[in-house]
C-alpha cells in the first residue's frame, strides 16, 4: 500500500480527539531480572521479564523470542554472523548500549556485532524492535535494533554474586561468574559490575576465556539536570577453530574423514582477512587471539519546562593481538607449532555524538535529533610473517585504508485523534560518506537517504490494540563492504547503491485476562538493491560486494503469554517466514532464497511454582529445516545448496531459593541429546548438564 492511499484513508479512521494509549509494532521490552520470576509477569502488551541465569550473552536471552533466529558455530566464543531479525542479520540490525551504538567499523573480519564483548552482567532491560520503521535508530537499522539499558543505581544498595558450572560430552566445563554492585547516595550514583567466563574446546583448538569490567556513575545536576560517564572493558582470548576434515569437497570420502578424532567432523575458520595469502590464515596448532574492547560514555540530560534535551558522546576502542602456528597438514614440509604470524589489528576507533530534544503537549508528542558518526579503525602492526609458509607471498599490514562519516537528522510525531486512534509519522535523513586514507586505492562512495515513515495505533476495547506501520528504511553500505566493493572482483566498477526496504507490518493483541495475552504479528520486505557480500569467487581476492536487484521477506508470527492457578506460568510462539532472491550476478542459480531462514520455528514454555521457595521451568524449541549454500575450493570455488535438518530441544531446570538471599538450580539442555546444526558444518554441543548459585543483597 502506497503513502499516498494511506493518507486517503486517514480521514475515515478520525473521531473525537480524546488521549489515546499507543502502541508500537514489532516493539517488546524485556526486563532481564536477577530473580527468579515468572516469564509471563508483565503490566501490558509490550513488557516480557527473564531471569538472567545461567544465559552469559544477549543472543541467549532472545533465542526462544519470535521472529529470531539464531545460528551459532559454538555454544560459546563464537565471533561471527550469528542473530538475526525477520532473515536480516548483524550488518543491518543496530546494537545500542543506554542509546549508543555498539556496531563495530573496522573492516578487518567484517564482525559487525561481536556478541561475546558484551556479557550480561549490568543489564536490566533489553529493547527489542523488529523492523525499521522508528525513524530515531540509525541507517543500518534495516531489519531491527536491540536497545540495552543498564541498571540505575538506587538509594538501597544493590549487590549480587553469581555462579555458573556446565558440562556437555566432550566439554569437560562451561564456566560464568559475575558480580555487581550499585548505590545511590546523595546526588551521586554508581553501578559496578564484572564476569569471568571459561569454557574448554569442544572444537579443535577452540578453548575461550573472557574477562569483562565495567562501571557508570550518575551525578544529579542543578535544575533537575543529570549527568553520566561510564567505561566497559572486554578481554577474550579465543583459540581459531581448526578444519577437521581432510577434504572440503562433500562428493569425497576424506570429506567424513577426521585429521584427529579426538575432535568433531566439523569445518574450521580463518583469521581475517583470510583469502589470497591462503597458508598464513588458516590457523595452526594454538593459534589464538587477544580482543580488548573499551566502551566510553558521556551522557547529559536537562528538562527545560515541558522540553526534555539529551546530549551522547561516546567512543569504541578495540584492538586484536593474534599469533598464528605452522601445520604439516597445511604447508608439507613445517614441523607443528612455529610461529608465522604475529600481529595487532586495531580494528575499531569510531566514535559520535547525538542531541535529543523531546517533549509533549496536549494530546501530541514529539522527538526530534541529529546525530553524527565517525566509522573508524587503526592499522594492522605485523611483527612477524613467515614469507616461506605462504609460498613467497608477502605481508606487511599497513595504516587504515578508509574512514566512514555519517551525518543525520530525524523527526517523529505521535497525535492521539481520539481515545482509540493515535497516528505517527516521521522522517529521517542519513548523508553518509567514506574517503580514502593513506593512499590507499579505496573509492569515495558517498550517498544521502531519506527514510519516512507512517503508523497507527487502533485501541479497539480495554482488551485489543491493532496497530499498522508503513515505511521506506534506507541502508547505505557498510565499511567492509565499501572496502571490497573497492578492492574485491568488482574494483568499484559497477554502481554500489544503498539499500531501499519498502516495508509493510501489521500487529494485533488481545487481552484474555489480566495475565493472558495474545499477539499477532505480519510483515512484508520489499529491498531494493540488497548488498551481497561474497567471500568465494573464482577469481583475484575470491571476494565481491554488489548489488542484487530485489530480494523479498515475508512472515507472521503468534505469541502467547498467560498465567494460571497463580502457580503456572506459560508461553508459547509460533513464527513463519520466507525469502526471495532476485538475479544474482555470481550465485550460479544455486539458491533462490536467502541463506539460513527456517520456514517454521516454535517455542512452547513453562514454569510451575513447586513450593513456595522452589519451581521447575521446562521448555521446547522446534526450528524447521534451513537451506544455504556451502561454497569450498578445490581448484577453483564450487557451489553446493545444503539443509540443515530440522530439529527439536527440550530443556529442564529446578530452582530453590534456599532464603531471601541465596539460590540455587540444576539444569539439563537438550535433555534428548538431539543432534543437529543451527550454521553447516558445525555441530552442536549434545545434552549440557550444569549448576548454579547466587548470593542477592
Amino acid at each position: 500500500m502506497s503513502f499516498k492511499k494511506i493518507a486517503l484513508i486517514l480521514p475515515f479512521l478520525i473521531s473525537n480527539p480524546i488521549s489515546a494509549q499507543y502502541y508500537e509494532s514489532g516493539f517488546s521490552e524485556i526486563v532481564v531480572s536477577e530473580e527468579s520470576a515468572p516469564k509471563n509477569e508483565a503490566s501490558d502488551f509490550n513488557l516480557k521479564s527473564v531471569e538472567k541465569g545461567k544465559n552469559i550473552y544477549l543472543p541467549d536471552i532472545l533465542k526462544n523470542e519470535p521472529e529470531v533466529d539464531i545460528r551459532r558455530r559454538t555454544v560459546v566464543s563464537d565471533n561471527a554472523d550469528m542473530l538475526s531479525i525477520r532473515g536480516l542479520s548483524s550488518n543491518r540490525l543496530l546494537l545500542n548500549l543506554n542509546g549508543r551504538s555498539l556496531n563495530a567499523a573496522g573492516v578487518v573480519g567484517g564482525y559487525y556485532i561481536d556478541w561475546s564483548t558484551l556479557p550480561l552482567d549490568n543489564i536490566e532491560k533489553i529493547q527489542l524492535i523488529k523492523g525499521g520503521s522508528d525513524v530515531k535508530y540509525g541507517n543500518n537499522a534495516l531489519g531491527g535494533v536491540v536497545n540495552i539499558k543498564t541498571r540505575r543505581p538506587s538509594d538501597k544498595m544493590r549487590s549480587g554474586i553469581f555462579a555458573n558450572y556446565a558440562a556437555a560430552e566432550d566439554v569437560s566445563y562451561i564456566q560464568n561468574y559475575r558480580l555487581y554492585n550499585s548505590w545511590k547516595k546523595g546526588i551521586f550514583g554508581y553501578s559496578l559490575s564484572g564476569s569471568y567466563s571459561k569454557a574448554d574446546e569442544f572444537f579443535w583448538n577452540n578453548d575461550y576465556e573472557a574477562k569483562n569490567f565495567g562501571g557508570s556513575f550518575v551525578f544529579d545536576m542543578p535544575y533537575e539536570g543529570n549527568m553520566e560517564l561510564g567505561a566497559q572493558y572486554t578481554k577474550t582470548t579465543r583459540g581459531f577453530i581448526r578444519n577437521n576434515r581432510k577434504s572440503a569437497d562433500p562428493s569425497s570420502p576424506l570429506f567424513y574423514q577426521k585429521y584427529d578424532e579426538d575432535y568433531p567432523l566439523a569445518f574450521g575458520e580463518t583469521i581475517a582477512p583470510g583469502t589470497g595469502n591462503q597458508n598464513i590464515f588458516q590457523p595452526g596448532p594454538g593459534a589464538f587471539w587477544d580482543k580488548e574492547k573499551t566502551y566510553l560514555d558521556f551522557a547529559y540530560k536537562q528538562p527545560f519546562g515541558s522540553i526534555f534535551s539529551e546530549i551522547k558522546i561516546y567512543k569504541n576502542i578495540e584492538n586484536r593481538f593474534e599469533k598464528n602456528y605452522s601445520s604439516p597438514l597445511i604447508k608439507t614440509g613445517y614441523q607443528e607449532g612455529l610461529l608465522v604470524l604475529n600481529r595487532k589489528v586495531e580494528s575499531d576507533r569510531s566514535w559520535g555524538a547525538s542531541l535529543g530534544i523531546s517533549g509533549e503537549k496536549g494530546k501530541n508528542s514529539w522527538e526530534t535529533g541529529a546525530e553524527y558518526k565517525y566509522l573508524g579503525f587503526g592499522d594492522i602492526n605485523v611483527y612477524y610473517y613467515d614469507q616461506t609458509y605462504n609460498n613467497g607471498a608477502s605481508y606487511t599490514g599497513g595504516p587504515a585504508s578508509q574512514e566512514g562519516k555519517v551525518l543525520a537528522y530525524y523527526a517523529k510525531n505521535r497525535f492521539a485523534i481520539s481515545e482509540k486512534l493515535s497516528v505517527s509519522a516521521g522522517i529521517r535523513y542519513d548523508d553518509y560518506r567514506v574517503n580514502p586514507l593513506n593512499g590507499s586505492t579505496v573509492k569515495v562512495l558517498k550517498d544521502s537517504v531519506l527514510s519516512p515513515s507512517l503508523g497507527l495505533s487502533f485501541k479497539a476495547s480495554e482488551k485489543d490494540i491493532l496497530s499498522f506501520n508503513a515505511y521506506i528504511k534506507s541502508r547505505t553500505p557498510g565499511m567492509p563492504e565499501v572496502y571490497w566493493w573497492s578492492s574485491g572482483i568488482t574494483l568499484g566498477a559497477n554502481d554500489l547503491k544503498s539499500e531501499r526496504n519498502q516495508a509493510i507490518e501489521f500487529s494485533a493483541s488481545h487481552k484474555f485476562s489480566k495475565d493472558d495475552y495474545l499477539t499477532l504479528s505480519a510483515y512484508n520486505y520489499n529491498i531494493d538493491d540488497y548488498i551481497m557480500f561474497r567471500m568465494d569467487i573464482n577469481s583475484g581476492s575470491g571476494r565481491a560486494v554488489y548489488n542484487v536487484d530485489n530480494v523479498r521477506i515475508y512472515g507472521a508470527s503468534a505469541d502467547y503469554r498467560g498465567k494460571a492457578f497463580e502457580k503456572l506460568g506459560y508461553y508459547a510462539n509460533v513464527s513463519f517466514q520466507k525469502s526471495k532472491k532476485g538475479h544474482d550476478d555470481y550465485d550460479n542459480g544455486v539458491l533462490k532464497e536467502l541463506d539460513y531462514m527456517p520456514k517454521l520455528k516454535s517455542n512452547l514454555g513453562a514454569e510451575y511454582e513447586l513450593t513456595e521457595n522452589s519451581l521447575i521451568d521446562g521448555s521446547w524449541k522446534f526450528i524447521d529445516n534451513q537451506k544455504a549454500v556451502y561454497s569450498y575450493k578445490t581448484g577453483t570455488y564450487k557451489y553446493k545448496a545444503v539443509t540443515l535438518s530440522s530439529y527439536s530441544i527440550f530443556s529442564l531446570e529446578y530452582k530453590l531459593k534456599y532464603n531471601k538471599n541465596l539460590e540455587f538450580s540444576a539444569y539439563c539442555e537438550n535433555i534428548f541429546n538431539e543432534s543437529y546444526s543451527e550454521k553447516y558444518g558445525y555441530p552442536m554441543t549434545g545434552r549440557t548438564a550444569g549448576v548454579t548459585a547466587k548470593v542477592l543483597f
